[in-house]
């Protein structure tokens, strides 16, 4: 993969885009592939928050999805292609790309997540690491990868929501819809979703008048308040355990890993989700 920085201006599978309201509107650009994190997407990601908090120019980021939803979590087809042939290796490229992934938390200037549709797995984690999360009402969100034998990208949402809605969510993979999140505490505000573009740009426009240094110190303080409590300490655990089980998966992963090879990612999913029918 291409080296991307900061200063990247070139990008693949983002867009990048400045208002007069000195908003930054940065645009997951993979419809085909229903905006799936790749590393070159997290990498983009990545570059573009860090340009926009750099810049005088911007005082608040918004984060969308282009196409039919949001984010349909962890690129499956690159995922299967992957080199687990150390687990030493496959540990620190892990831990690299959770560095890359929480970006939104770590900038320094408000972040919104503009939600619609779906956001799954590594989406839904993505819109929890933003400050602001606002949900069109037909979205749906959750960690449904576990079903399938993948580690879900779990690292904020314990710290959302109390200890039976945690379980729940992650022991079960179920989905929950926009109405339940925003009672569970996982979601901002939900809107209609003709709503969306103009809600999310009031929202953004507000937060972007309120004095800039006024929203960092504030956004900092915040964020150190659950980082004292042990966010970090129990992020940094989580990743630990991941790489285990991604080195040495669970035959319903070994076995989705194989069908998404020989018979593609659409039929692999069919066949994962055939033992769960009748159940919810």
């Amino acid at each position: 993969m291409d080296h991307i920085t900061p200063e990247t201006t070139e990008y693949q599978n983002l867009l990048y885009e400045v208002d007069a309201e000195r908003v930054c509107w940065l645009t997951l650009n993979r419809p085909e592939k229903a905006n799936a994190m790749s590393e070159r997407l997290i990498a983009e990601l990545k570059a573009g928050l860090l340009r926009a908090d750099r810049d005088d120019g911007v005082n608040v980021i918004v984060i969308r999805g282009a196409g039919r939803g949001f984010c349909a979590g962890h690129d499956l087809e690159e995922d299967a292609t992957d080199d687990r042939s150390s687990i030493y290796d496959y540990r620190l490229k892990y831990i690299k790309q959770f560095e890359d992934f929480t970006t939104p938390w770590i900038v320094t200037k408000p972040v919104i997540a503009s939600v619609h549709k779906y956001a799954i797995g590594k989406g839904f984690e993505l819109s929890l690491f933003c400050d602001v999360s606002i949900v069109t009402s037909d979205t749906m969100l959750g960690y449904s990868e576990v079903r399938y034998g993948l580690t879900a990208h779990c690292m904020f949402m314990p710290w959302l929501v109390n200890m039976k809605t945690a379980k729940e969510l992650l022991l079960t993979g179920r989905e929950v819809s926009a109405a339940e999140a925003k009672e569970m505490g996982l979601v901002t505000q939900v809107v209609a979703p003709e709503e969306l573009e103009e809600v999310t740009r009031r929202k953004a426009t507000l937060m972007a008048r309120i004095p800039r240094d006024m929203q960092r110190i504030h956004k900092s303080y915040l964020n150190k308040v659950y980082e004292l409590q042990g966010l970090r300490t129990a992020t940094d655990y989580y990743l630990e355990l991941v790489p285990i089980m991604s080195v040495q998966p669970v035959p319903e992963y070994a076995e989705l890993t194989k069908d998404t090879i020989e018979k593609g990612l659409k039929v692999a999913l069919s066949n994962a989700r055939s033992r769960y029918e009748g159940l919810e």
